[in-house]
């Protein structure tokens, strides 16, 4: 009986060991610290308009009170590019603003040709805990370069590294993609922005569950910036 049931779990580990590999082959590459302290999460899209962003959740977390790129009331030259809240499973909630020097801009839609964008975050654990994150998104960008973007909040500074797996095909283009963020060289956070197989438009977020409750609702919200400011990475992926 005995042996029976060792050849039966024999066969179904080989069924499924293919399968296995397949996925590890989809997914990028990330710190082995990192892949212990988290989960990966599939990030849901919602319906993308002109209008406001579209709606987000992973894992534990989901975007609302969303809004759309809009003029400032004055003569500010920062545009208002999007706002939004992020929100977890606690009810812990991220507030994000993100605004773009646009110099003589007339018109909201003059926005999609800016260049310097700032994205402001704050949560309801720390309120006095400002983040900035500063992107430079040249006009008709086909990548974002991780030289162009900065993150801090005066005291501590998180950084990304870009992150490229194996190819699942012979092309290179089917190697999937994605960054990784750091703070003191200690892997915190990552993002796969293209996964490279036949699922290429799925994308992942892992966030390590050993650093600080604030920091985790700080990298969320700033992953679902980047998502934002990317287009969703629908033609736009990261450069070095």
């Amino acid at each position: 009986m005995l042996k029976k049931y060792s050849i039966a779990l024999f066969t179904i580990i080989a069924i499924i060991s293919p399968f296995l590999m397949h996925a590890q082959k989809d997914q990028i590459p990330i710190d082995p610290v990192l892949e212990k302290a988290s989960v990966r999460q599939l990030i849901k899209i919602g319906m993308i308009t002109e209008s406001k962003p579209a709606k987000l959740k992973f894992g534990v977390y989901s975007s609302d009170n969303r809004k759309g790129a809009g003029k400032k009331e004055g003569n500010d030259v920062n545009e208002l590019l999007f706002s939004f809240e992020l929100k977890n499973n606690k009810g812990d909630l991220a507030k994000i603003d993100a605004s773009g020097n646009q110099k003589g801009s007339n018109s909201a839609q003059e926005t999609q040709g800016l260049n310097d964008i700032s994205i402001y975050i704050t949560t309801s654990l720390d309120e006095e805990d400002l983040w900035v994150l500063l992107i430079n998104k040249p006009e008709d960008a086909t990548d974002l370069s991780l030289k162009d973007i900065f993150l801090t909040n005066g005291e501590e500074e998180i950084l990304f590294k870009n992150v490229v797996g194996d190819p699942t095909n012979k092309s290179e283009n089917t190697a999937p993609k994605g960054i990784e963020a750091f703070i003191d060289e200690y892997p915190i956070g990552a993002m796969q922005y293209y996964s490279g197989g036949s699922f290429s438009y799925k994308k992942f977020i892992w966030i390590s569950e050993k650093t600080e409750p604030q920091t985790q609702l700080i990298l969320a919200a700033v992953f679902s910036s980047i998502l934002e400011v990317a287009d969703y990475f629908q033609d736009i992926g990261f450069t070095d």
